[in-house]
C-alpha cells in the first residue's frame, strides 16, 4: 500500500513538472499555458506588446510611432524575421483598433500604411 501511495505521488508531481509546448499565434514556441493567458501569443511578443501599450498610454500616439518606427529601422538584417514579427503584430493590432475605436481612424490608417510600407517598400518609379 505505501509502495503504491508513493508511486501514485510521484507520477503526481511529475505530471506538475510537465509544460506543454506549442507554436503561438505569433509563430514562436511557447508554453501552451502562457500562450492561452496571453492572447496567444509567446512571452517575447507579448512583453513587445505590453511595452507598447505603456509607451502609448504614458506618452501618446507620437511616442509609439517614433519608438517602433525607429527601432525597426535599426534592427540588424540578421533579424529580418523578428522584424517581420514584430510587424506583423503590429498590423494585426492597429487592424483590430480600427474596427474598435471608430474616433481615431485617421491614426489608426496612418500606422497601417507605415507599417505596410515598412514590410514592402514601394518604388516611387512604378507609382508614376
Amino acid at each position: 500500500m505505501h509502495i503504491e501511495f508513493r508511486l501514485n505521488y510521484d507520477l503526481y508531481l511529475l505530471s506538475l513538472l510537465i509544460v506543454i509546448i506549442m507554436k503561438a499565434k505569433c509563430g514562436h514556441m511557447t508554453e501552451k499555458s502562457y500562450a492561452d493567458a496571453h492572447g496567444g501569443l509567446c512571452r517575447k511578443c507579448h512583453s513587445n506588446f505590453s511595452f507598447l501599450l505603456e509607451l502609448e498610454q504614458k506618452y501618446g500616439e507620437d511616442a509609439l510611432v517614433e519608438y517602433w518606427y525607429a527601432k525597426i529601422l535599426t534592427y540588424p538584417s540578421e533579424t529580418k524575421e523578428e522584424v517581420d514579427c514584430f510587424i506583423n503584430h503590429l498590423i494585426e493590432f492597429y487592424q483590430k483598433k480600427f474596427v474598435e475605436v471608430p474616433s481615431k481612424k485617421n491614426y489608426i490608417k496612418k500606422m497601417l500604411f507605415m507599417l505596410h510600407s515598412i514590410k514592402e517598400p514601394f518604388d516611387r518609379q512604378t507609382l508614376r
